[in-house]
């Protein structure tokens, strides 16, 4: 709700919340995400995607490397 907030009160007529795959058919794990999102009158946009560029890549080869390590003992 801040966000929506804020995006109208800065004059933003758009904004990203995610939550989508990118897989639009009915079949799809997220269809009732779409389908919620466009009962608000959403329109969805399909953009080239989102990057990471890692600016201290030290710490970005350790943080992944952790993530590995924590995603396989949980």
């Amino acid at each position: 709700w801040e966000m929506i907030n804020y995006a109208l009160n800065h004059g933003i007529d758009r904004y990203n919340f995610y939550g989508v795959s990118g897989k639009f058919t009915e079949d799809a794990e997220d269809a009732g995400v779409v389908k919620f999102k466009k009962g608000y009158n959403a329109e969805i946009i399909e953009y080239v995607g989102d990057f990471i560029k890692p600016i201290n890549k030290p710490v970005y080869a350790a943080y992944t490397a952790l993530k590995k390590v924590k995603d396989r003992i949980f």
